[in-house]
């Protein structure tokens, strides 16, 4: 915890809950916002008042600095959690039927995208395939997910993160030597 304004507030990944990290990130990510708009929703968020926040401005910066200083310590992947009596496990990898779903999650532009992730990644070790994708246990799965601390979430991310980027860009560039063969006079016919 973190002292700021006089209170103390969550401010590393293993102090915030998931809920609270993809809050503070949409609020980061909101076009509604200017940047020093969006460090006041923050910490209004986070149970600071408008009137605690009325301070000098350069006291007002050195706050936002701290907040934002060193809120994450690298750790290994958790790969299994217990949950209301149940076990969860993740691996680091991701099955077609993963990849198609992590692809709709993130099209969805959806706020609550990171445990919707962890809800996939974590399976739970006592059902089959057909109730893990189910797509009422992956919504239930992303509630009791976000109550977590948000470090867990981190590695899942990065690595979900990397997976996606890399196919877009072998997708991307694809297409782009596809276009390029067919716009080149003369390629069309040496192709067939």
């Amino acid at each position: 915890m973190i002292k700021l304004f006089g209170k103390e507030i969550p401010s590393k990944m293993d102090e915030l809950t998931l809920e609270q990290f993809q809050k503070i990130s949409a609020i980061h990510n909101s076009d509604e916002y200017d940047t020093l708009e969006k460090h006041c929703k923050v910490f209004e968020y986070l149970g600071i008042t408008e009137e605690e926040m009325d301070v000098d401005f350069d006291l007002f910066l050195a706050n936002v600095k701290e907040f934002n200083n060193n809120n994450y310590d690298k750790k290994d992947p958790v790969e299994e959690i217990e949950i209301d009596g149940y076990t969860y496990k993740a691996e680091m990898k991701l099955s077609v039927k993963d990849s198609r779903i992590v692809e709709k999650i993130v099209k969805k532009d959806n706020k609550e995208y990171i445990s919707d992730i962890m809800a996939l990644m974590f399976k739970r070790t006592d059902l089959s395939n057909t109730e893990h994708y189910d797509s009422a246990h992956l919504k239930h799965k992303a509630k009791l997910f976000s109550k977590l601390k948000a470090d867990i979430s981190i590695p899942y991310l990065t690595f979900v993160t990397y997976k996606i980027t890399n196919h877009a860009e072998s997708q991307t560039t694809k297409e782009l030597e596809s276009d390029i063969s067919g716009a080149v006079p003369g390629d069309q016919e040496a192709e067939q």
